[in-house]
C-alpha cells in the first residue's frame, strides 16, 4: 500500500505545480536576458508571500484542483484502495502548507519591494476586480481554447480522412475472425 501512496502524492504535488503555472503542453521558451531575473537583494519574505497567496486564493486553489483530481482518481482506482484510504487522503491533501513549498521560487525572482507593490495592487479595486473575476476568464480562455482546440482537429482530420480510412480498412481487414457463439449446431460444445 505504500507504493499507490507515494504515487498519489506524487501525482498531487505535480497538479499543484500545474496550478501555479500556466497550463502548457510543451516547454515554452523563455524570452529575455535571465540575468533580468537575477535573485533580488533583499527576497520577498514569507509573511508577504503568504499575504500574497491568501489574497489570490493560491492555496484554496490546489487544495481544489488536488481534491477534484484525487475524487476522479478514486472512481477509478483499483478495489484494495478502499473508501477509508481515499477519505484519508482527502483529509491529508487539505492539511498541505503550501507556502513553505514555494516560498523560495517567490523568493529566488521577487523583492520585498516587488511583493509589497503586488499585494498593495490587489488590494486596489482593479486588483480586487481581477481577482473575483478570474475564475470566469480562465474558464472563458480554456472554452475559447478548447473549442480552437476541436476545430483544429476537425481541419485536419478532414485533411487526413482518406489516409485515415485507408488505415482503417487495412486494421479491419487484419483483424483475426470473430468467434461465433452459439457455435454452429453441427458443431459440438465443449463445456
Amino acid at each position: 500500500m505504500k507504493s499507490p501512496i507515494a504515487a498519489a502524492l506524487l501525482v498531487f504535488s505535480l497538479i499543484a505545480a500545474a496550478q501555479t503555472v500556466p497550463a502548457q503542453t510543451a516547454p515554452v521558451q523563455q524570452k529575455g536576458d535571465i540575468s533580468s531575473l537575477a535573485p533580488p537583494e533583499h527576497p520577498a519574505t514569507e509573511a508577504q508571500i503568504r499575504e500574497y497567496l491568501t489574497l489570490n486564493h493560491a492555496v484554496d486553489n490546489a487544495h481544489r484542483v488536488m481534491i477534484t483530481a484525487l475524487r476522479g482518481s478514486r472512481a477509478t482506482s483499483a478495489p484494495y484502495l478502499t473508501p477509508g484510504f481515499w477519505d484519508d487522503m482527502e483529509k491529508a491533501v487539505l492539511q498541505i502548507d503550501f507556502v513553505p513549498l514555494v516560498v523560495p521560487a517567490y523568493q529566488k525572482y521577487l523583492s520585498q519591494e516587488d511583493m509589497a507593490a503586488i499585494i498593495a495592487f490587489y488590494k486596489t479595486p482593479p486588483g480586487q476586480r481581477i481577482l473575483a473575476s478570474q475564475q470566469f476568464i480562465e474558464s472563458t480562455i480554456s472554452d475559447a481554447a478548447r473549442k480552437a482546440g476541436e476545430q483544429a482537429g476537425i481541419e485536419v482530420g478532414k485533411k487526413h480522412a482518406e489516409e485515415i480510412q485507408r488505415l482503417m480498412n487495412q486494421q479491419q481487414q487484419q483483424k483475426p475472425a470473430a468467434v461465433q457463439w452459439p457455435p454452429p449446431s453441427d458443431q459440438p460444445v465443449n463445456p
